[in-house]
């Protein structure tokens, strides 16, 4: 959980973020619009951004992707936090797991056998509350927001009613 002085920062930086990603969520509506009235995606200008129209085999349902690589993705929010002043960086945590030590029959003192069950993980609690703030946000206007760390982010905008089954992992 982030500290309460945090919290109204981090609504801003949410909001910074969505409307940052302003333009490419007017792509994706007006592609949306279009396809629906039956032009090809193919026909549509959609700007720099690669635009893609995904349909469930179950269901018949359409709906318009856009996938951002995620380190775009993570530079964006940075960003946005850098401007309301939170920094994401100072938020990491390192956090070690150690064995518990193996005592045998000769032993004073304990080892680790083979350092099993030793791991160590970077974690931060404000970027992961950050990344939800936004997927609700982008929820609300329609977009269903799935994040690959460290490969992409697929934002999905449904045709029809959802598309929460075409980018569920």
């Amino acid at each position: 959980m982030i500290p309460e002085e945090n919290a109204s920062a981090l609504e801003r930086t949410a909001s910074r973020a969505v409307k940052t990603m302003e333009d490419f969520i007017t792509t994706m509506r007006h592609a949306a619009d279009e396809v629906a009235l039956g032009r090809d995606l193919k026909e549509i200008e959609v700007g720099e951004r690669q635009i893609y129209l995904a349909t469930s085999e179950e269901s018949q349902e359409r709906a318009v992707i856009l996938a951002m690589d995620f380190d775009e993705y993570f530079l964006l929010l940075a960003d946005a936090a850098l401007r309301e002043g939170l920094d994401l960086e100072e938020a990491e945590e390192l956090d070690v797991m150690m064995p518990e030590a193996e005592f045998g029959e000769d032993m004073i003192t304990g080892g680790f056998g083979n350092f099993k069950g030793f791991s160590v993980e970077l974690r931060n609690d404000l970027l992961e509350e950050l990344l939800e703030a936004v997927r609700s946000r982008l929820q609300d206007r329609g977009l269903v927001v799935a994040c690959v760390p460290d490969e992409e982010v697929v934002f999905c905008l449904p045709l029809g009613r959802r598309c929460r089954q075409l980018v569920d992992p």
